[in-house]
């Protein structure tokens, strides 16, 4: 569970950290003007595809993207064909976005999420949150709930946070959410697909809302304003934002920054003198333990207790970092073979637990007999590496490394710290060609701002003999 977030507004980009007694657990960043998720779109349906048993739809916004049958509003089993035709104007929301080569996956059974509920117009259901334990609110929730369908129709799922609400306030964002949807519904009928109904959900408040729970005691932000603008409602749930002004950055101060840079590493170290290595290709990720030579926990002594060691100590670590690098689908792990049953099953009990507080619900299999276990998760975004990076030029395409914007973005906002410190004082940066690129030019209009606003001149030059991620600041005496 969540503690604490973290939020660091820079110029271009908003970074989130999920921090559970300090660790990174996940990692967000959304760009200032990004789409939103969730939106809904009046689409049309261009092809049906039987043997994928789904359909392609223009939703406007370049690639067609996929619309499966199970996501269809006919009932559940339907084949793709008899659930829609080509040429048919379907309205669908969003559920993932378009990522590298493949299309946006859509669906036609849209959900309005708010703090404590969800409303699905098309749902029959009151569902309650398996977090809710307390069986006496629970009857009251399910109670509730049976009024507010009366009233709009649809299906409701109950968020944990719903449990600590007041039933005024259930009641308000229920009717919220019931007026969003009649609204997307009006607009429907004049519109001309592919159009936009509904802008979705800011993904900054679509994350407070995702993480909000008992847990989370603190929400630090290091802007003003928009500590102001996400100050929350005094029924939603949630702790009261703060603002952070101390001499250090934000992420800094919670050595973020180091976190971060690790969760794009391939080799994750062990306490045992092991590592996990992370290896991301186009089918699966590919997840090997090392015991390696030698460690604290004896890795010159006995091979079998260092194997168990190094096994136990790898789910844990793999679990967490499924999370934190937000890899989805099928993931290949190669454990250190043990001997007896006994042992194995133990090792998959236990990384099972490990697993169960993971939001995307992984599922785990069995050990094959080479110590190979194979599990899925449900990819909800794309992973953290192609996210903030791109397939390496000089490897073939079998590496990653940081992205030009990403490399910008982090450019910039050392600028703004420096700035802040030099007084004034003219800045001598060096980047390379791409990043300087990315950031507009020595001339362009993020530079020109900045030192309107800053009063301090900065002077960018492209080095080609600097490597993509690094660059150089220097502060002219």
């Amino acid at each position: 569970m969540i503690d604490e977030i973290l939020i660091n507004a820079g110029p271009r980009r908003r970074r989130i950290a999920l921090v559970r007694r300090e660790r990174l657990v996940a990692y967000y960043q959304t760009q200032r003007q990004s789409r939103h998720p969730e939106r809904i779109i009046l689409g049309r349906v261009k092809s049906v595809q039987g043997d994928l048993d789904a359909a392609f739809v223009d939703i406007g916004e370049g690639r067609e993207a996929l619309l499966h049958a199970r996501d269809t509003a006919a009932k559940r089993g339907t084949a793709i064909a008899r659930a829609v035709y080509e040429g048919q104007d379907v309205l669908v929301q969003l559920k993932r976005e378009a990522e590298h080569d493949k299309g946006a996956r859509v669906s036609a059974r849209p959900a309005l999420g708010g703090p404590a509920l969800v409303f699905l117009p098309l749902g029959a259901n009151i569902e309650l949150s398996s977090h809710i334990k307390d069986p006496v609110r629970r009857r009251q929730l399910l109670a509730l709930g049976q009024v507010l369908q009366d009233r709009h129709g649809g299906g409701l799922i109950m968020r944990s946070g719903a449990a600590a609400m007041t039933d005024d306030g259930l009641e308000r964002e229920t009717d919220g959410l019931w007026r969003r949807w009649r609204a997307v519904e009006d607009r429907a009928k004049a519109a001309r697909p592919p159009e936009l109904l509904d802008a979705g959900v800011d993904p900054l408040a679509l994350i407070l809302r995702e993480h909000s729970g008992p847990e989370l005691r603190r929400i630090r932000v290091d802007d003003r304003a928009l500590a102001a603008e996400l100050q929350p409602a005094p029924d939603d749930g949630l702790p009261a934002i703060e603002l952070h002004d101390g001499p250090e950055s934000l992420f800094a101060a919670f050595d973020l920054e180091a976190q971060i840079d690790a969760a794009l590493a391939s080799h994750v170290a062990l306490p045992s003198g092991g590592r996990i290595i992370i290896e991301h290709t186009q089918a699966l990720t590919a997840i090997d333990v090392d015991s390696g030579q030698s460690g604290p926990a004896g890795g010159t002594g006995d091979p079998a207790r260092l194997a168990r060691e190094t096994n136990h100590q790898a789910a844990r670590e793999i679990a967490a970092q499924l999370r934190l690098r937000e890899m989805g689908g099928r993931v290949v792990i190669d454990f250190i073979p043990m001997r007896g049953k006994g042992e194995v099953t133990a090792l998959l009990n236990e990384f099972q637990g490990w697993l169960d507080d993971d939001p995307a619900r992984p599922r785990l299999g069995r050990m094959s007999e080479l110590g190979l276990v194979e599990l899925t998760r449900r990819r909800r975004q794309p992973a953290l590496a192609l996210r903030l990076g791109e397939v390496c030029p000089l490897c073939g395409g079998g590496g990653l490394r940081p992205s030009a914007r990403h490399v910008a973005d982090n450019l910039l906002e050392r600028i703004l710290r420096e700035t802040a410190a030099a007084k004034g004082r003219p800045l001598v940066v060096r980047a390379a060609p791409e990043v300087v690129a990315d950031l507009g030019g020595a001339e362009g209009e993020i530079l020109t701002t900045l030192a309107r606003e800053q009063g301090c001149r900065v002077q960018l030059s492209a080095d080609p003999a600097l490597a993509l991620e690094a660059f150089e600041v220097t502060t002219v005496r």
